[in-house]
């Protein structure tokens, strides 16, 4: 039984460094793959992607590669050199023919389909109990859940899978969105987090190509009703992103000026950690937890420490 992990990736190389040595020490993979491409519409699928866009975010004006491609092929090689028990391939994904949704209800969901499933391609033959990680580019995992990631496994049959508990994370290493936490009506508590907020797939057992694509199907609602629960935590690092990488965030997701001036402006705030509560989203009223961040206090992968969001003790 393989261990593979399948990453659609662009313009994050700066987490894929970390992310790495990450995967290898909780998962323990045989296979890890990077499908490197632009979504042709945005990671919601409804980017209006112009020629401006693409001069600014893509590798030479040229609309395939990010702009930060090189740097990926020279992370991809030292991790190659470093971890020579572990097949780790950088693909170039073309994501044109995912423009019809056809089947699906997204254009991000087929691209996401298309990037988690390409094996036969890559030269990679699934077999009935094969492990399948599709995971993202800035999802990590705590270095102490390997045992408790392989106990899940071991329990897992063909056709069957695991969720995970998923936290986003804003500017640095404290913040999250407050609508992530409980309870919804006492803003001040902050020890116990809402299980019935967000989560994420984590591993499927292949069996069957149709059971395994309707997890992947489920990228965009994000409930996983076909998995078992787990109190596994996924550290979304969504919104870490240095310099070019937050601009781009934002140009990959359709939001008005105001949203965007509010939500930045919050984050900027949140750099300092010293608030409680951060507002990103002022029209709300201050009963409704979407209009914070709140700040917690997590123990973080050790991989992460040495991003350039993460806050040192002292700064």
């Amino acid at each position: 039984m393989k261990k593979i992990v399948t990453i659609p990736v662009f313009c994050e190389s700066h987490l894929v460094k970390y992310q790495i040595p990450n995967i290898i020490d909780t998962i323990n993979p045989d296979i890890i793959i990077y499908n490197e491409g632009m979504f042709p519409s945005g990671t919601e699928g409804t980017k209006k992607i112009d020629e401006d866009w693409i001069k600014k975010y893509t590798l030479n004006g040229e609309g395939k590669r990010g702009f930060d491609y090189e740097d990926l092929k020279s992370i991809i090689t030292d991790a190659q050199e470093k971890y020579p028990d572990v097949n780790i391939i950088l693909n170039e994904i073309d994501y044109s023919d995912c423009i019809d949704k056809g089947e699906y209800d997204f254009v991000g969901t087929k691209c996401y389909v298309k990037a988690n499933s390409n094996f036969k391609e890559l030269g990679i033959e699934l077999e009935e109990g094969d492990f399948i990680f599709p995971l993202e580019g800035d999802t990590f995992y705590h270095q102490d859940s390997k045992d408790e990631i392989q106990g899940y496994l071991d329990q897992l049959k063909p056709d069957s899978g695991i969720k995970s508990v998923v936290v986003d994370f804003i500017q640095n290493q404290y913040y999250t969105e407050c609508v992530n936490w409980l309870p919804y009506n006492d803003l001040s508590e902050t020890d116990a987090m809402n299980p019935f907020t967000k989560s994420r797939r984590f591993c499927v057992c292949y069996g069957t190509e149709e059971f395994y694509h309707s997890v992947l199907s489920d990228f965009m609602t994000q409930k996983y009703n076909m998995l078992f629960p787990t109190d596994l935590i996924t550290y979304h690092y969504a919104w870490w992103r240095p310099g070019k990488f937050l601009e781009l965030r934002c140009d990959q997701l359709e939001r008005t000026d105001e949203k965007w001036s509010a939500y930045l402006s919050g984050m900027e705030q949140a750099s300092t950690a010293d608030k409680e509560l951060v507002v990103v989203r002022p029209w709300f009223e201050n009963n409704n937890p979407r209009k914070f961040l709140k700040k917690i206090n997590l123990d973080h992968p050790k991989h992460i420490v040495n991003h350039p969001n993460y806050l040192k003790e002292g700064k």
